[in-house]
């Protein structure tokens, strides 16, 4: 059989200089396996060509061909020892015990071995032992011994590494194997080791003596570590101790869309005093305690994907002196205040959160910031300079946010900015929004753009970061001037006319797109392209920053805004009443849509229930433990509850209607958060509307609280008023007498309709 080699060429390993990110995979600040090193493909396919390299990805029966190799080896004077391997997706159940093997050379594969690659094998299937002996015996290849066999399933992935010295070896590849459990001491014999990678398993549980023996780690990968069953749909990853990497010299640690607990967050605060790089972006986990890093030097830090994991302003308190990179997206972040004082930090990544403004107390400390990224928060425009407060800020994305309008304030205030984002804002068309163009247009002739560098001393630690920023530079659109597509000469001089010769932005779009780059305008709602808004009279253009929009519409504006303004006024004042009034229009108009025969009240029917429960969904709690079993066990009384009584294929007011008509009596449990559902309060409607139409008391109500006068509708306050309710004690002694009022009004209620029935 052929040994597979690999036959490409590169120039060194280690960090590669030229990674070309992949965005639609690298979403976390540490990027992907591959972003980090040249040595292998993201496939398993070894990248190195010398006669040190062996590939025997997707090679069956690995150990016999290895074997072979060796003892052949000594005929090749030109291959002296094995320093790359990859033995990727061969259908591997274990790692083959083949690193002692020396055949014809002078050292054994372990000795010289320093990069290998295991990825896309399936080490998390165990067979069962007898199965599992037989297999590899049939092979030929003698791994496993017959004594051994018996211990094999605990730690058969991995039984190729153990008792096994690698002295040489310094990253270690073991992406999409299905493991799910690493054993103690799995490493042990690898002291020169530096990079591990795991990501793409199943793991869910690390022993706490996992990592002992790495005592040149500075590199370890857990990333997209996700195990699902039928029976629990995410398995969190769990740490046997908190203390699992406090022993190491770790760099740089990768947590990426692994799901941990929560009681895994103390893990975070003893990481050792070395490490600089950590992201646990979407790893599920949600408020962090104050300092939740301990005394870790963080430098590059992704936390995003974690919901209110900011919400705590003392959370990154610690980290003001070292921090450089953060990535913070999609956390529900409302405010910047967290960030004050961060005079490092060189890119703050905050997209896609409920961000509404820019603290100036906040943005003046950020001395150091190159790339800000607001992008899909709630921004609107701001009247006093703050950008500018930044000195060294090169980019700033404001993509999808609440921004109306671009004043000549905003306009000067970005000035110094290189690069701008500002797609995808609803716009209201002015004078100025073609000016916003122009200066992105002119700026396009005149500068050279830029890219976006390290501070010194600071790239010998990969993240994404730069990359990232620095690919939506080298892709962007260079803007072309709406004025050049005229038919003739005379038509571009009536374009350029009035157009600004002096700009002080010098400013370029990063993400120009014509449809996104767009206005409305006011008085007709039809959308334009900046581009082909009619330029600013110089009359408007010398106006100053409050009168720049300002056209003979402003009187007509202000006019509707004084009477829109008290009458908005007057409905905050009066808002619960105004809800009220809502609430009670559109119970009537669905009370209108039941017709009497929907609704049958003869005194002589049978009925399915006894009483009809209406609650809402808060106090569910209270009806299931408190109010069913004395109901339905001591007092006999059958009860109809929506939740378990309502027909499947009817709509909700059908269900509601159907079963109030089938019960005898109606109970409402009476909270402030029963007050506040919509269908509770339909339900109250609708069993006045029967009060008042059959003349019967069969209403019971039941107050679990107390509910002030100004809290209570109308609807609630007539029936308090007409209506003996039953309140539920606060005191234990007192619940016993509850218990048997509500008894009794159920049973006399009951008597009292089979009594009707009787003498009809």
């Amino acid at each position: 059989m052929i040994l597979k080699i690999s036959i490409i060429y590169i120039f060194h390993l280690g960090l590669s200089q030229s990674t070309h990110l992949n965005l639609n995979e690298s979403f976390c600040l540490t990027g992907y396996m591959t972003d980090l090193q040249s040595w292998v493909t993201k496939d398993g396919q070894l990248t190195v060509n010398d006669s040190y390299t062996v590939d025997l990805s997707e090679v069956q029966n690995v150990a016999a061909i290895m074997e072979e190799y060796m003892e052949n080896s000594g005929r090749r004077k030109h291959v002296e020892k094995i320093k790359y391997l990859s033995i990727a997706k061969s259908r591997l159940q274990r790692v083959p015990q083949i690193f002692t093997f020396r055949g014809n050379l002078q050292n054994t594969i372990s000795e010289t071995l320093e990069y290998v690659t295991f990825y896309g094998n399936a080490f998390g299937i165990i067979r069962e032992t007898g199965a599992y002996e037989s297999s590899i015996n049939a092979t030929n290849a003698k791994e496993l011994s017959p004594g051994l066999a018996s211990n094999a399933r605990k730690h058969a992935w991995s039984f190729g590494l153990r008792n096994v010295t690698f002295r040489r070896l310094r990253q270690l590849d073991l992406r999409a194997c299905k493991i799910d459990t690493l054993d103690a001491f799995t490493f042990k014999g690898m002291p020169s080791l530096t990079h591990l990678y795991l990501g793409e398993n199943k793991i869910t549980f690390i022993d706490a003596n996992a990592f002992v023996g790495l005592s040149s780690i500075i590199h370890i990968d857990l990333s997209r570590n996700t195990y699902t069953d039928k029976n629990d749909p995410v398995k969190a990853l769990t740490f046997e101790s908190m203390d699992t990497f406090a022993h190491l010299n770790l760099i740089s640690l990768d947590l990426s869309f692994t799901p941990l607990s929560t009681r895994n967050i103390p893990l975070l605060s003893r990481l050792g005093n070395k490490l600089v790089s950590l992201s646990i972006c979407y790893t599920e986990i949600f408020k962090l305690r104050p300092k939740p890093f301990g005394s870790s030097p963080l430098k590059y830090l992704d936390i995003s994907g974690n919901s209110d994991v900011l919400s705590d302003n003392e959370t990154l308190k610690g980290l003001e002196d070292t921090l450089r990179v953060l990535y913070a997206h999609s956390t529900l972040l409302r405010s910047l205040h967290v960030f004050k004082g961060f005079t490092k930090l060189e890119i703050l990544k905050v997209s896609h959160n409920e961000i509404t403004d820019f603290p100036i107390i906040t943005m003046e400390t950020l001395r150091n910031l190159q790339v800000l990224d607001l992008g899909h928060n709630r921004i609107s425009s701001w009247f006093s300079p703050v950008i500018s407060s930044i000195p060294r800020l090169k980019l700033l994305s404001l993509e999808k946010n609440n921004l109306n309008m671009i004043s000549d304030l905003m306009l000067s205030d970005m000035s110094n900015v290189n690069y701008l984002s500002l797609s995808r804002n609803s716009m209201i068309c002015n004078c100025l929004s073609r000016e916003i163009y122009e200066i992105a247009y002119q700026n396009e002739l005149k500068t050279t753009p830029i890219q976006l560098e390290q501070m010194p001393n600071e790239s010998t630690i990969f993240h994404v970061g730069y990359l990232e920023y620095n690919n939506l530079i080298t892709n962007r659109k260079n803007l072309t001037s709406p004025c050049l597509k005229m038919d003739n000469e005379d038509a571009m001089a009536n374009c350029s006319k009035g157009l600004p010769i002096n700009t002080n932005g010098s400013y370029l779009f990063l993400d120009y797109d014509k449809d996104a780059y767009s206005c409305l305008y006011f008085h007709t709602g039809n959308k334009t392209y900046l581009s082909q808004v009619p330029t600013c009279p110089e009359d408007m253009r010398d106006m100053p920053d409050d009168l720049t929009v300002a056209t003979k519409s402003n009187s007509m504006l202000l006019l509707i805004l004084l009477i829109i303004l008290p009458i908005l006024g007057f409905i905050y004042i009066f808002r619960r009443n105004f809800r009220y009034f809502l609430i009670t229009i559109r119970n009537s108009a669905m009370l209108s849509l039941i017709s009497d025969k929907d609704v049958n009240y003869d005194e002589n029917k049978l009925f399915n229930y006894d009483v009809f429960v209406s609650y809402c969904n808060e106090d569910r709690a209270w009806v299931l433990d408190h109010l069913l079993p004395h109901v339905e066990i001591d007092c006999n009384i059958s009860v109809c509850l929506h939740e378990r009584d309502f027909q499947v294929g009817l709509s909700i007011l059908e269900n509601i209607v159907s079963c109030m008509d089938r019960s005898r009596s109606i109970m409402l449990i009476i909270s402030r958060r029963f007050l506040l559902s919509q269908w509770c309060q339909f339900e109250m409607h609708l069993a006045q509307h029967r009060l008042l139409e059959t003349r019967r008391e069969d209403l019971i109500l039941i107050l679990i609280e107390d509910i002030p006068r100004r809290l209570r509708p109308n609807t609630l306050h007539f029936l308090m008023l007409t209506k003996t309710y039953i309140v539920w004690p606060k005191e234990e002694s007192e619940k016993k007498e509850f218990w048997k009022r509500m008894k009794r009004s159920l049973v006399t209620q009951k008597l009292k309709n089979v009594e009707n029935h009787s003498l009809a």
